[in-house]
């Protein structure tokens, strides 16, 4: 089972209005996204999905942090493996860090 399997077990983190009582208590991903393009289309930003928001959220943990159980717990990953690539390094970040020191 992946987390993509257990999303419903989860808090919701875009609820729909109280004035749709047939929903199943969360926005669909059409509706996240059709909220998301036209944000983004009025801020000018291209090239954008809620999910480069989620993985902008993971790296900024772990730049913070340093912590993959802390990316774990942010994004609700029941395997600590999916956090692990918010710890991947590049090469200038590397050298920044080594130069640092």
């Amino acid at each position: 089972m992946t987390d993509a399997d257990c999303w419903t077990d989860s808090p919701a983190l875009f609820l729909p209005a109280d004035s749709k009582p047939q929903s199943l208590g969360r926005l669909s991903s059409q509706v996240v996204n059709a909220v998301w393009n036209e944000v983004c289309a009025l801020a000018g930003i291209k090239g954008k999905t809620p999910h480069s928001a989620r993985h902008a959220m993971g790296k900024h943990v772990m730049e913070k942090t340093g912590n993959v159980a802390a990316v774990q717990r942010q994004l609700g990953h029941k395997n600590a493996t999916y956090s692990l690539q918010y710890a991947r390094i590049t090469d200038q970040e590397l050298q920044a860090v080594v130069d640092e020191r």
